[in-house]
């Protein structure tokens, strides 16, 4: 009887990973919960303490209550603001402290008087905020500061259960003012642990189909390599080499036109293979905007090519950003400047790597002779480049998920873009809002200066940063 192999698990997300993070087009759609939740916990509570007259004793800590957790609805509401992601720890915590410091005060303001627990608005007011933390943190933050929020509750709610009016075990009130805060907590986490979960999976099936498709089309890159090397010698150096060999016979004047078509095709695969995908998108919109009757002045400040160390998510931020400068009204067509620069080693043989999870078509590397026959190269030349490349790239996937040493700086990589944009700072911040949300979530620092009509955005890149972490 033979046994059934295992399927294998699929890789659960990190315990720091949130929707915002993994997803920040999610979380740009989630953004209008927070002030939903916002305007019922104000709501409410300024309701429940009005119709609540008879059991206040403490005016002062009633109106301060309510203030507080004002205040806490609206921190939440600025904390989830797009143009401020992610959403930090810090803000969490000031959330919940704001909603305990609120129901501590309501329950000052009623001690000895307050008839049930069942109606106080903090509790409920505090869970409500629990509720609207599932988008941007992650299930197990949320699950600890909602149970210490309910613990908090319980004790208060066990302290006051002399003075309530029903008769009824003390632990009884303890538990119906737990429930408040913790039912919508355990809400809270389960959606947020599902939905990163789920994100997860899909991001790493992807991931898999593209090095698989990859690792399937290794054979054909090799033939359009050395397709696309005949195409660019059959304008000049084939010509010439049929010439010689028809003639059969070797001149100076030969010789010197041998080494200016050597010279020239080096150039020119050397300038390709300097080309990253952000020379392209550059050119792309350089050739957009001349179709518009525009004159374009875009500079690449790349030197180390070091665009080519950023991730499949950090190259579609950055390139919606451009785009979406490029398109603004006002849009100062002679103004863009992209530049890259960083710490540490820059990425080494980046760009091959990226060819090997297929974010990028191949592109032949230059000949290192200085004939022009020995740049016609073998097909079993290129696909050993590419088994190297497929090695690199393995070296890299392990890199990003194997932790690092405590105390050990990543490579960080520094983008810089200034535009000239001619709106007011209204309009300008309304147009940038979506984009600075999903930068953020994929970029650590981001820092924005605006002295009209200039403006500047730099953001730094760590290489191998496992997604989702913080």
């Amino acid at each position: 009887m033979t046994r059934a192999t295992p399927t294998p698990r699929r890789p659960r997300a990190p315990a720091s990973a949130s929707q915002q993070r993994l997803d920040p087009i999610g979380g740009l759609a989630a953004w209008p919960l927070a002030p939903v939740v916002a305007v019922i916990v104000v709501t409410y509570a300024v309701v429940a303490t009005t119709s609540r007259q008879h059991e206040i004793q403490l005016e002062e800590f009633a109106a301060a209550a309510v203030a507080v957790l004002i205040i806490a609805a609206a921190v939440l509401v600025w904390s989830a603001r797009p143009d401020l992601a992610p959403f930090t720890r810090t803000r969490a915590v000031m959330i919940v402290a704001l909603g305990l410091t609120a129901h501590l005060l309501a329950a000052a303001s009623t001690w000895q008087l307050n008839g049930t627990v069942q109606d106080d608005f903090a509790p409920i007011g505090l869970g409500l905020l629990m509720l609207a933390l599932a988008p941007f943190r992650p299930w197990k933050e949320i699950l600890v500061l909602g149970t210490g929020s309910a613990l908090t509750v319980g004790i208060t709610a066990l302290a006051q259960s002399p003075f309530l009016g029903i008769q009824t075990p003390p632990m009884l009130f303890a538990i119906i003012a737990m429930t408040q805060v913790l039912a919508p907590t355990l809400a809270s986490a389960a959606y947020s642990r599902q939905v990163v979960n789920s994100i997860h999976r899909w991001q790493t099936d992807a991931r898999r189909a593209i090095r698989a498709r990859t690792e399937a089309s290794r054979g054909l890159l090799a033939t359009e390599v050395v397709d696309h090397r005949l195409k660019n010698l059959g304008a000049d150096v084939l010509p010439f080499l049929a010439d010689v060999l028809e003639r059969q016979t070797l001149t100076a004047a030969d010789i010197k036109r041998a080494r200016s078509l050597a010279f020239q095709v080096r150039r020119v695969l050397v300038a390709e293979v300097d080309h990253t995908w952000l020379d392209d998108l550059i050119d792309r919109e350089r050739a957009a905007l001349t179709a518009r009757g525009l004159t374009p002045l875009c500079v690449i400040a790349d030197p180390e090519r070091r665009a080519t160390g950023f991730d499949s998510d950090q190259r579609a931020a950055v390139a919606a950003l451009i785009v979406a400068l490029c398109r603004l009204k006002g849009f100062d067509p002679t103004s863009l400047v992209v530049q890259i620069d960083g710490s540490g080693a820059a990425p080494a043989d980046t760009d091959q790597i990226t060819q090997a999870f297929g974010q990028r078509g191949a592109r032949p590397t230059p000949a290192t002779d200085t004939t022009t026959m020995a740049i016609v190269t073998a097909a079993q030349t290129q696909a050993a480049a590419q088994a190297r490349a497929q090695a690199l790239a393995q070296a890299q996937v392990h890199a990003a998920t194997t932790p690092r040493t405590p105390g050990t700086a990543a490579p960080r990589d520094t983008i810089t873009i200034q535009a000239g944009i001619s709106l007011p700072p209204f309009q300008r911040r309304r147009a940038l809002r979506p984009y600075l949300s999903v930068l953020r979530s994929v970029f650590t620092r981001v820092r924005v200066t605006s002295r009209h009509p200039l403006l500047t955005l730099e953001f730094d890149a760590e290489r191998f940063q496992t997604k989702g972490t913080r």
